[in-house]
């Protein structure tokens, strides 16, 4: 139970051994334990005990429960890894439940607790749990349901000549068979309940990268964040991902809202843009200005529109040829065109892209973004990249993938893809292209959250005392989850909160 006590004037529930849940999801191939192990580790000196709960052990046993036939191999280290990837998808689908991983973990930390069956089941004090490792965006929206605030999804990025470097080199995996667990994991050919770690790792609310000992550094400062360290502030990239997030929460389009952000080599944030649609004069629609033609005020997206048509003249033409079937349809012709290149067509949209935006902006205004920073919410489309190496800049950040977008294959002389396989060039020779990198540090859906000193959603932090001196803060002594996650809910807390009005009346 929290611990009640006035303070002042004003009442306080506080969680001060509040427990955190912590998941954590990567790419087949990436070595996460060298993260969990560290988590594990480094845990103890914030005063908190890890538990670790690893989602493919409870794929055997629940294969059994549901009397699933489901070949596990224990031999083969790449059958292994391919035989859990259908289990885990066969259950998914024979429970109907995208998100049933995560329910089953929920469900066995619920089952650990003492008073399990009890209608007061107790909380674990200073425990963070650790869940490896998620695949689905419905395992983490459903986690984030059940432990709000207190539940932080961890990104461990690797690139893909380290997965399969260590794939070949550490699991003795062909290159083929790696090259081919890697494409599975990330976009699985069940696509309603296969493996969607792609989707689901520009979700994290922290990114780390495996290279060297960096992700100890990382995680060691996320941890202190979380914990209420009052002197870490952003790092460039930190702040320049949250204005381009920012930006893209203005954009209205049908699709997505993408937001792109430019900072120079000072690191001053000279323009921001988002995907929207443009107004005669210069720049984009603004919400409550009129007129106002936006997409979803005509209700309906051009690009989309065009795609319908170009399917109807295709249909016309064959036909006229005689090339397809009495039996064919407008409608089925449509159902098959939608799965081919034709539905990545993006070029009838009304709205300028993000990235676009941001370097209009920059022209509108005379600023030069020459030897600036790109930061964009998604990786950019083949037709934004075109521009970002034609305007000079020397650097790009982005945090989702982009799978129709063409930029490395269309632009490999100019831009390099630090996650795909380098050819021909090492990562440290001389190389003047651009590189395009995943972000690597606190994500922008917890910025405020964990810089802000006055506007998380957790408690106020204070950097000096009455004095002025600052602070010395000690990570035992002092820790405490600045945004602590509530053992009871809200209705229990109403509840405290009549008490407490209840006792000052009482007193008075």
């Amino acid at each position: 139970m929290p611990d009640e006590r006035e303070d002042g004037s004003r009442f306080i529930l506080d969680y001060p051994d509040a427990e955190l849940v912590i998941g954590m999801v990567c790419a087949v191939g990436a070595d996460y334990s060298k993260v969990s192990d560290y988590l594990q580790k480094t845990l103890p000196s914030f005063g908190y005990k890890a538990n670790v709960l690893k989602v493919s052990n409870f794929i055997p046993e629940t294969a059994q429960a549901m009397k699933l036939q489901c070949p596990l191999s224990q031999t083969n280290e790449a059958e292994r890894l391919k035989d859990y990837m259908n289990a885990g998808n066969l259950i998914r689908r024979e429970s109907e439940h995208c998100d049933f991983f995560a329910l089953v973990a929920a469900s066995r930390l619920a089952s650990s607790r003492r008073g399990f069956n009890s209608e007061k089941p107790e909380p674990f004090r200073r425990a963070a749990h650790i869940i490896l490792t998620l695949k689905r965006p419905e395992e983490v929206e459903t986690l984030r349901r059940i432990y709000g605030d207190g539940f932080f999804l961890v990104g461990v990025f690797s690139t893909e000549q380290e997965r399969l470097d260590f794939l070949m080199d550490e699991k003795d995996i062909s290159k083929e068979k790696a090259i081919q667990l890697i494409r599975k994991d990330l976009e699985d050919e069940d696509k309603d309940f296969g493996q969607r770690t792609r989707d689901t790792f520009h979700r994290a609310d922290v990114f780390v990268e495996l290279q060297g000992d960096r992700y100890k550094q990382e995680l060691r400062r996320f941890l202190k964040l979380v914990f209420g360290y009052p002197y870490t502030a952003p790092t460039p990239d930190e702040f320049g991902m949250y204005h381009a997030y920012a930006a893209s929460l203005r954009s209205a389009q049908l699709g997505r809202q993408v937001g792109a952000s430019i900072l120079n080599e000072a690191c001053d944030l000279i323009a921001v843009g988002c995907n929207e649609v443009p107004a005669a004069g210069g720049g984009l629609y603004w919400e409550g200005r009129k007129p106002d033609q936006r997409d979803h005020v005509l209700k309906e997206d051009s690009n989309d529109r065009r795609k319908s048509q170009i399917v109807k003249d295709i249909y016309v033409r064959l036909g006229e040829g005689k090339l397809l079937a009495q039996s064919s349809s407008l409608y089925g012709a449509e159902a098959v065109l939608r799965r081919s290149l034709l539905w990545d067509i993006t070029e009838f949209g009304r709205a300028v892209h993000a990235e676009m935006e941001a370097l209009l902006s920059c022209g509108r205004s005379a600023v030069s973004p020459r030897g600036g920073t790109l930061y964009a919410t998604t990786f950019p489309c083949h037709n934004c990249t075109r521009h970002v190496i034609a305007a000079g800049l020397k650097r790009v950040v982005y945090i989702e993938p982009y799978a129709k977008s063409l930029a490395a294959r269309l632009h490999e002389d100019a831009i390099r893809v630090e996650d795909a396989v380098q050819k021909g060039k090492g990562k440290n020779s001389r190389d003047h292209r651009v590189p395009f990198e995943p972000f690597i540090g606190v994500g922008p859906r917890r910025f405020l959250d964990l810089f802000s000193i006055v506007l998380s959603a957790g408690y106020p932090i204070e950097r000096k005392d009455k004095s002025g001196a600052i602070f010395n803060w000690n990570s035992r002594r002092d820790s405490k989850p600045r945004i602590p996650m509530a053992p009871s809910s809200y209705l229990q807390r109403e509840v405290l909160a009549s008490k407490a009005v209840y006792s000052i009346f009482k007193l008075r």
